[in-house]
């Protein structure tokens, strides 16, 4: 079973890192209202899910700004870059990986009511927190390109983890 979520993670995070790709830097930082942007939205998916798997080892981007200031009141100039959130993206697929692989599903969930009783639940909640706001990604993406974004759903589901 672990294996299995291992590989559905996988493919997204590589949907996660094709769509950040994808944004030109005007984009990344102004499509969207208030603080559903790009940017804030990516960081908002990694900060979340370093809090569910309950790992505290990143803590800064490739840049040098500080992975855990608030992505909703940030300013512009402090949010992370296209880059820092790919390198990101690569350094928590792998924790989130470990964790996957060393999690035990059927163990009591004692930290958060709200995901479920075991850690299946936690591991079904991250998800589909991950994936609902990968669709707001995808359809910011598809905004910025007018309407003709790639479908990067479709377009990285068969490669290779």
């Amino acid at each position: 079973m672990n294996n299995e979520l291992i590989q559905q993670f996988a493919h997204t995070w590589r949907t996660f890192d094709a769509i950040v790709s994808d944004f030109d830097t005007n984009a990344w930082l102004h499509t969207g209202r208030g603080v559903i942007t790009p940017a804030r939205l990516s960081l908002h998916l990694l900060q979340s899910i370093q809090y569910y798997i309950e790992d505290d080892t990143f803590s800064a981007f490739a840049s040098g700004r500080d992975f855990h200031q608030n992505w909703e009141t940030m300013s512009d100039e402090e949010l992370p870059s296209k880059d820092d959130i790919r390198a990101a993206i690569h350094d928590l697929r792998g924790l989130t990986e470990n964790w996957l692989r060393n999690v035990e599903l059927q163990s009591v969930n004692t930290t958060f009511d709200w995901a479920g009783k075991t850690k299946m639940g936690v591991v079904i909640f991250i998800l589909r927190h991950f994936v609902y706001h990968m669709g707001e990604l995808s359809s910011l993406l598809n905004e910025s390109w007018n309407g003709k974004a790639n479908d990067n759903f479709k377009n990285t589901v068969s490669l290779v983890s």
